[in-house]
């Protein structure tokens, strides 16, 4: 019997292999000198605003997207050179190489070389034994659920659906958890959208968060992945290591409750970066909980007039969480950061409020605060791009001086593509 099982482990272990060796057949990948270990510079015990960590953090999220992962990954096979062939974004998509099925090998792949430690070698021992004592190596797990519905609204037939993905690396002292934000549910574009992001009423949050009310999309699509993320830390030795979570968009969202979540359930979470996070996430109790378990620890980053980071639910008792940071447009100093900023109101009040506005300049000053600080800015198709997550990584390398740019990675640009609205984009 034995025999047998280890004869059907060993054929799984080896078409695993020969798939990994298939899909990365498609780039003639290697990895840029210049990151090479780069994560040394990721100071683990941080809190609040750390400029590498969150330039690093908003570049592995970035990647999270199955399209923004296969672009890199041609780009830096092309010597970091733009892809001048592809005919538009769309073309690109129906033809992209990674896929659900093979993203951890090809996200793997990309950031391996990022660690210290290396990834566990061959072998059935090394690949099944314990990951808890003595374990001086680096591991990625995805994690993907799908859950979907027929749903009517109206008299109209909809697809609606739940769609958490996530990547956890677990290194020797820390553990990152990455969110995917908002994409599509098979070939349904619209699905998650309908089943997760859309579904803005509250419902009662249950296991270490009873007694509060989170957004129902939200803790629907945590809750999908919470028992097997649970599992996951405790293989990887979870509760003796410091706990990084992050994510982009609906990633951001499941950032913030999967942290708040973590620390209550006692793991050591030592911060939580959320960039383009949505504003509805929790009531008023969940809010206390979380700037309770983790204060100064929730880090929301925005861009200029991202338009998700805009959104509100009157009506719904929603409160804000974390603490908002803010950069400002690309052409309007460098994408300046404004840290632990006030929340968007709808009546701003006087500059006095606002001590970080400079006046000296009375137009920019007001751009500042009806851009920024007003809650009922016009949200338009064209700001769409905005939400773009290579917006946060750009703005975020803006933030670091240029000595620690010479030992980090740089920025790889994906335009013209991939920037949905921008209307010089294909």
């Amino acid at each position: 019997m034995f025999k047998k099982l280890y004869l059907l482990l060993s054929s799984l272990y080896l078409l695993s292999n020969t798939v990994a060796a298939q899909v990365l057949e498609n780039y003639d990948f290697h990895a840029p000198t210049y990151e090479e270990q780069c994560m040394n510079h990721f100071n683990d015990t941080a809190s609040g605003v750390h400029p590498i960590n969150a330039f690093l953090l908003a570049k592995m999220t970035e990647l999270m997207y199955l399209e923004r992962l296969d672009y890199q990954m041609r780009y830096i096979s092309n010597d970091c050179k733009v892809l001048d062939t592809i005919e538009s974004t769309d073309a690109f998509r129906a033809y992209s190489v990674v896929k659900d099925t093979n993203f951890q090998i090809v996200y793997t792949e990309r950031f391996k070389h990022y660690f210290k430690h290396p990834l566990k070698p061959a072998g059935l021992k090394a690949r099944y034994e314990s990951d808890k004592e003595g374990d001086a190596y680096t591991h990625f797990k995805f994690i993907h659920k799908i859950h979907t519905q027929d749903a009517r609204f109206l008299g109209i037939k909809y697809q609606s659906g739940l769609d958490p993905e996530l990547m956890v690396i677990s290194t020797p002292s820390t553990i990152f958890i990455l969110f995917r934000g908002t994409d599509d549910v098979g070939k349904n574009e619209w699905a998650e959208w309908l089943g997760t992001d859309f579904r803005i009423n509250q419902t009662p949050a249950g296991g270490a968060l009873a007694g509060t009310r989170i957004h129902t999309g939200f803790w629907l699509s945590f809750d999908l992945i919470r028992d097997e993320l649970i599992e996951t830390l405790a293989k990887f030795d979870g509760k003796n290591k410091n706990i990084w979570v992050a994510g982009h968009s609906l990633g951001a969202a499941l950032s913030v409750i999967t942290g708040t979540y973590l620390k209550s359930y006692g793991f050591n979470v030592q911060n939580v970066y959320a960039y383009a996070c949505p504003r509805t996430i929790g009531n008023k109790a969940f809010i206390k909980k979380s700037k309770a378990l983790l204060p100064n620890r929730v880090q929301r980053f925005e861009y200029f007039q991202d338009p998700v980071t805009m959104l509100w639910a009157p009506g719904f008792k929603y409160d804000y969480v974390g603490q908002r940071n803010w950069y400002d447009h690309e052409a309007a100093g460098n994408y300046k950061l404004y840290e632990n900023t006030g929340e968007r109101v709808v009546v701003t009040g006087p500059f006095k409020r606002y001590p970080y506005i400079d006046t000296t300049d009375k137009k920019e000053a007001n751009r500042i605060r009806r851009n920024q600080l007003g809650g009922t800015t016009f949200i338009g198709m064209k700001m769409l791009h905005y939400h773009n997550p290579q917006w946060y990584v750009k703005a975020t390398y803006g933030q670091l001086t240029e000595e620690e740019k010479e030992h980090l990675p740089k920025v790889d640009d994906s335009y013209p593509y991939l920037y949905s609205g921008r209307k010089d984009s294909k």
